[in-house]
């Protein structure tokens, strides 16, 4: 005689519902997991770097130092913060390359390298061209001039540049304080057009 035994399978036994919570707990600390991940990896893509600036500052100020030349009625000006000279700009009024002035400078408050663009238009009318943030987070700028001194026939590095022509090469002396660390980085740019 076989008791056919009958069983209520009308709900969960609270071994299932451990199981599925437990299951369920795991997935979701693995899915938040994930997603915390993506979202760190974004942020670090994203953040731009104080070194990665100064390095589109360094080549832009480089490329506009060596088409640098001497142009009646505008002097080289040199200044230990600040520094501005005739060079190749892009005009937005012309949309071409043309002739305009540059001004690099630095706010030691804001700790930012900036630089302003006018052509030879804006320079005329005395409108007060284009200026753009190159650099921020940096913590000292400094600019030398070099030259041959012809009374004491020698080279020699400079804070100002006072005198008509154009120096023989700009030196770019920077410091950049990041977490934990400071860091000075030089760059020495020769001017091929000379006095």
């Amino acid at each position: 005689m076989h008791s056919i035994i009958k069983k209520n399978k009308e709900g969960f036994t609270l071994v299932e519902l451990l199981i599925v919570t437990a299951l369920l707990a795991i997935v979701s600390l693995a899915v938040y997991a994930t997603f915390n991940n993506g979202i760190r990896i974004w942020q670090k893509i994203n953040e731009q770097a104080p070194q990665e600036d100064l390095d589109i500052f360094f080549e832009e100020f480089a490329l506009d130092l060596r088409n640098t030349f001497k142009f009646s009625g505008y002097n080289f000006i040199g200044k230990e913060k600040q520094l501005e000279f005739i060079t190749i700009v892009g005009s937005p009024r012309m949309h071409k390359d043309t002739v305009g002035k540059v001004i690099y400078f630095y706010d030691p408050e804001s700790k930012i390298i900036s630089k302003t663009s006018l052509d030879y238009s804006q320079i005329y009318e005395g409108n007060g061209g284009i200026t753009r943030q190159l650099a921020r987070g940096v913590e000292s700028l400094r600019f030398k001039y070099y030259f041959y001194d012809k009374e004491a026939k020698e080279y020699i590095w400079i804070d100002e540049w006072p005198k008509d022509g154009l120096p023989l090469a700009v030196r770019v002396e920077v410091g950049l304080e990041e977490p934990g660390q400071k860091s000075e980085f030089v760059k020495t740019i020769t001017i091929a057009v000379n006095n």
